[in-house]
């Protein structure tokens, strides 16, 4: 009787002992919830210009924890109306895999919003011609087709009279083979043109 209750203690343990150790290997790491993503957008969005995991959170413990990340999805950033979009990502997969959402889309920023913050170079690149005082940008891109914009934030910026500004964001027009182009300066929080001032070679 003592060698049965024995046996059955040691199998118990070794039961135990056994579903920690597969537990303990079933867990799943950021890094395979990284790698599962980047497949997962490479696969999905092979025509992006680029993509950017930005956000990894481990939800939950133990064996029912998983990762939701996120991540931007850019299309067209050299053309005059770029699109962003945000996709989030469950790891292991949940009841489903990916959600999408679009930030810029349309050639539009901030439709219909009188307050408006730029975020996004996206939304610069599309403001620097689209909003008032961006006419001759505009007019610019109409007569140089194959014109490209590079958008930068600059903590602070200086007008020619003097006066420094915030964060405003630098958008560069510029063409391959010209060596003439523009710079066009947007405010993140003002919603509106700054300046638009020749770009030297």
């Amino acid at each position: 009787m003592k060698k049965e209750v024995a046996l059955i203690i040691l199998l118990a343990v070794a039961l135990l002992a056994l579903l920690s150790f597969s537990q303990h290997f079933n867990q799943k790491s950021e890094g395979d919830a990284r790698k599962a993503f980047n497949e997962d957008l490479a696969r999905n969005y092979p025509d992006a210009d680029s993509w950017s995991i930005y956000g990894i959170t481990k939800i939950g413990e133990g064996g029912d924890s998983y990762y939701l990340l996120k991540a931007w999805v850019s299309y067209n950033r050299s053309t005059p109306c770029p699109r962003l979009m945000e996709v989030d990502y469950y790891y292991p997969t949940q009841s489903y895999l990916r959600r999408e959402q679009d930030i810029v889309n349309n050639c539009r920023v901030c439709p219909g919003q009188p307050h408006c913050v730029i975020l996004y170079a996206e939304e610069a690149i599309i403001a620097s011609h689209t909003y008032v005082g961006g006419e001759r940008v505009q007019a610019f891109i109409d007569t140089n087709p194959g014109v490209k914009p590079t958008a930068t934030l600059l903590s602070s910026w200086t007008d020619e009279n003097g006066n420094t500004q915030l964060n405003v964001w630098k958008v560069d027009w510029k063409g391959a083979s010209s060596d003439f182009g523009l710079s066009v300066y947007v405010s993140q929080g003002e919603n509106m043109i700054l300046a638009v001032t020749s770009l030297s070679p």
